[in-house]
């Protein structure tokens, strides 16, 4: 029993490097996590492909969209990397991101690092309830790993069956405004 994780294509892991080393180069990354690290001392770390579906999209839905990377400095997670394809089909950098789900990201790794059974580790993104989780697809079941800070009503690190934690999501979103809605958002 083993978990798979696909190599991401060349062009992606070079667009990520050259978007890293340019925007670290450029001192434009000044987070605490990132200002003792040289350019040079930062590498890309555990590549996943990333999927997103909307809010109430069964996961047979989700779409690849990217490949994140978590950014080490030594043995810490300090950022997540992400390419994306442009218009024309070539891996781009597409973003550097420093905030809360970088550690929750790698700690939903190395949860699923438990997992007993056969699996592609892959990451989701449900944009609508803020959910970055680790997704464990099999064909027997898939499981569903929420990266902290997780949505109310869920825990981060824990493994759901998928079906379950869709659930859960399903009946905690907010409601979908009309296009003639004139509340507002704000």
């Amino acid at each position: 029993m083993t978990l798979q994780s696909p190599q991401p294509p060349e062009q992606s892991r070079e667009a990520a490097e050259a978007g890293l080393r340019l925007l670290a180069g450029l001192g434009r990354v000044r987070t605490e996590a990132l200002l003792p690290a040289a350019p040079d001392e930062l590498r890309l770390a555990d590549p996943v492909r990333m999927y997103t579906i909307g809010p109430a999209g069964p996961l047979a839905d989700a779409e690849p969209v990217a490949w994140r990377y978590l950014v080490r400095h030594g043995s810490d997670a300090v950022a997540l990397a992400e390419t994306v394809r442009d218009a024309s089909g070539e891996h781009v950098f597409s973003q550097l991101n420093y905030g809360p789900f970088v550690a929750g990201t790698a700690a939903a790794l190395d949860a699923a690092s438990g997992h007993t059974g056969d699996a592609e580790v892959r990451l989701l993104h449900i944009p609508a309830v803020h959910l970055i989780a680790v997704w464990l697809h099999s064909e027997a079941a898939d499981a569903l790993i929420p990266a902290a800070p997780a949505p109310p009503g869920t825990e981060a690190g824990r493994a759901y069956p998928a079906d379950e934690l869709l659930g859960l999501l399903s009946q905690s979103r907010p409601p979908t405004l009309a296009p003639d809605d004139d509340r507002g958002g704000g």
